[in-house]
């Protein structure tokens, strides 16, 4: 399988928010970032988005020169 798949898993086993997400479409991200909300419904990665990449430098530690 070529998926990764994110859920919120319950007590009794079932899943609720589930997102799948394609290994390729990770590892095409710049930054390999492994939160499924970074991620297009076509499967391409935020990290060209002005306030997705505000929010990777605020909370997450990266730098402008991290984008260039």
């Amino acid at each position: 399988m070529n998926e990764i798949r994110f859920a919120t898993l319950h007590r009794d086993g079932s899943e609720s928010n589930v997102r799948v997400v394609k290994q390729s479409d990770i590892s095409a991200c710049p930054h390999v970032i492994l939160m499924p909300e970074h991620y297009r419904d076509d499967g391409s990665c935020k990290c060209d988005d002005a306030k997705e990449r505000a929010k990777m430098i605020r909370e997450w530690g990266y730098t402008a020169v991290d984008f260039k």
